[in-house]
């Protein structure tokens, strides 16, 4: 680029203004248009660019942000200040693309007004000093975010169309769809007139006779403070959203997905809003000016689009911070359940959910708790590829969870929860733990945890488990007690750092069981009366293989605290059919009896000498070594 001059005469900023503004006053200014005054800085250096400067509005590469500054005598952080990627650091929808491409067609840039703006009529009179009040006062960069909806100086909502024409103001659309600011290429015209080209031009000055202002009540003028404070990068630092302390980034995250999901669910989500004219316009779906605003032919595409209207932009806005407000995931997982009882779809299918699990924005934890618990636990096997990944990130992984939930996590979140086995209960809590770690289906869940088996029958009642708990759940007196559980364990999961790696202990015991020369010291630990009868009487103490085959499937089902049925039985695999049938029953029998806590004095003493076992072999396979077959803790 070759070097320019400075310019003979320019204009100091004036605060919170925008590039496009700036540049509208400037060239009033020197009595030239904008497209020239944009070649003449270094903004383009090809003439047929210069009509499309609104990528312009977020953020200019360094050495041409230096020459445009050099051009207009402004330092470099003051044309920073002109660009919204000042606020990225608080408002994400405002940082650059990465790609390069600025603009709507990036999924987070449509929080943005790139091709429309709002204005105050009294701000833009200026009136502060002899220069505004000839070349007007600011288009501010601040009215191109959604969120800023008023001016608290004029203590107003802010306006968007032209009060002569009534189309959106400095609006880019044409009737060829091709994006430029309007009348860019024409001198002579106010930076506060009309830009309107399509019927012709406008010209009405916006910052007179503008219609009767629109007071700000104070629930708002609260509720903008907060936001603008939010906004400021030398204020708060986090925000409470759903008892959860978080980022400003993450707030205007979740606000824009709570829009979202108020506005998709509708007219489900109307016990939630409370202003007539943001009602009127959700009965009357997408406007015609949303859809241009984001050349999309999907609604969904339109229903993200925030309105320009600011009233009940902000009416939205306020609803959806009510959402975000109470102190615990489960009120708003519960708006969000009610939300979707309208609709036919399964939740991972409804178009808000579709957005967010395409997108994945970058929401706070709470955020993704509520929606986690909701739109996980219906999860089906015939997924969507947009659901197969995990919704929150947790610190536990699939392999620290057992296949059958360990006995001090039952006790502590879920003994108390009753009309529902407890086996039915464990299975579904480890399965549910998993598919939070890993995301995907109830079945993605099974077969990462290894509960797939070759008997139909096994897997059969195993998948009946999810499905039976569910049921119970949702006609429990607090259908979200069991999701809150959950959660809860999770969230102590996290927390921990001495989690078991389960997995690595199932692969080391794969084809373990209990050695010849380990088993004769712990049948001589089990007392057998004279007569070689158990305590009771009734029965003939047995100490064979067949003891032995159940004595390695309890060492097994403690060590990996998984369940009888998934263990694996090396001993009985060599026996005939009828024989491992017997022992199978055997097995079963045993298992029914610690688990109902009915267990014999033979039955107990076993079980203590393979506790003691246990410690022993746990920490071996921990270090990732295989034990041999006949190593024991006593000899």
């Amino acid at each position: 680029m070759p070097l320019l001059r400075p310019l003979a005469r320019s204009l100091a900023p004036l605060p919170d203004e925008s590039l496009p503004g700036f540049l509208l006053r400037l060239a009033f200014r020197l009595d030239t248009s904008p497209s020239e005054l944009s070649i003449r800085t270094g903004l383009t250096d090809r003439p047929n660019l210069a009509v499309l400067p609104t990528p312009l509005l977020i953020g200019l590469a360094q050495e041409r942000r230096h020459t445009f500054a050099r051009m207009v005598k402004a330092a470099d952080t003051e044309v920073g200040a002109m660009l919204l990627d000042t606020y990225s650091s608080r408002y994400p929808h405002a940082q650059p693309s990465p790609s390069g491409r600025n603009g709507l067609a990036n999924h987070q840039h449509r929080w943005l007004f790139m091709h429309a703006t709002r204005y105050c009529p009294q701000c833009l009179a200026g009136e502060k000093n002899p220069l505004e009040r000839e070349f007007g006062g600011p288009w501010k960069k601040s009215w191109r975010l959604p969120p800023v909806f008023s001016c608290l100086e004029h203590r107003q909502f802010l306006e968007h169309s032209c009060p002569a024409c009534e189309s959106p103001v400095l609006h880019t659309a044409t009737r060829s769809g091709v994006r430029h600011m309007p009348r860019w290429r024409e001198d002579g015209l106010h930076p506060a007139q009309c830009r309107e080209f399509i019927g012709g031009l406008c010209g009405h000055r916006l910052d007179r006779d503008a219609p009767p202002a629109r007071k700000l009540p104070a629930e708002y003028q609260k509720f903008q403070t907060f936001l603008l404070d939010l906004l400021n990068p030398h204020s708060t630092a986090s925000v409470q959203v759903l008892g959860h302390s978080t980022t400003p980034a993450h707030y205007f995250t979740d606000l824009r997905t709570a829009c979202l999901i108020l506005r998709t669910s509708w007219p489900s989500s109307r016990h939630l809003l409370d202003n007539q004219e943001l009602e009127t316009l959700l009965d009357a779906g997408p406007s015609a000016e949303e859809r241009t605003l984001s050349r999309s032919k999907f609604a969904r595409t339109a229903s993200d689009m925030p309105h320009l209207a600011a009233q009940p932009n902000a009416a939205l806005l306020l609803a959806a911070d009510r959402l975000l407000r109470p102190n615990d995931v489960d009120t708003f997982a519960g708006h969000l359940r009610t939300l979707l009882n309208g609709h036919d779809l399964r939740p991972s299918k409804v178009s808000w959910a579709r957005a967010f699990l395409d997108i994945r924005p970058q929401c706070s934890e709470g955020f993704l708790q509520a929606v986690s618990s909701v739109v996980h636990t219906y999860a089906r096997p015939n997924l969507a590829r947009n659901l197969k990944q995990p919704i929150r990130t947790s610190r536990f992984r699939p392999e620290h969870i057992p296949q059958f939930l360990q006995e001090d996590w039952y006790q502590k979140y879920f003994a108390h929860m009753d009309g529902i086995s407890t086996v039915h209960l464990r299975r579904t809590v480890a399965l549910r733990l998993c598919q939070t770690a890993s995301g995907g289906s109830i079945q993605k869940a099974a077969d990462r945890l290894s509960m797939f088996l070759s008997n139909p029958a096994v897997t059969a009642r195993l998948a009946e488990s999810p499905k039976r708990v569910h049921r119970w759940a949702r006609k429990r007196p607090d259908p979200l007690e069991f999701e809150t559980a959950i959660r809860d364990l999770a969230a102590e999961l996290d927390s921990r750092d001495d989690l078991i790696d389960y997995e690595q202990r199932r692969k080391k015991l794969k084809a373990w069981c209990i050695g010849p020369e380990p088993w004769k010291v712990i049948a001589s630990r089990i007392a057998v009366p004279a007569g070689g009868y158990a305590p009771g009487g009734g029965f003939a103490i047995d100490l064979s293989d067949r003891k032995r085959n159940i004595a390695s499937v309890i060492l097994w089902s403690l060590m990996t605290q998984g369940e009888h049925v998934l263990a694996p039985t090396p001993i009985c695999n060599q026996q005939d059919p009828e024989t491992q049938r017997k022992w199978r029953m055997s097995v079963d029998a045993v298992w029914s009896r610690i688990l109902h806590r009915t267990t014999r004095p033979t039955d107990d003493q076993l079980i203590t000498a393979l506790e003691e076992y246990a410690a022993y072999l746990n920490p071996i396979i921990d270090r990732g070594e295989t034990p041999p077959i006949d190593a024991n803790p006593w000899t």
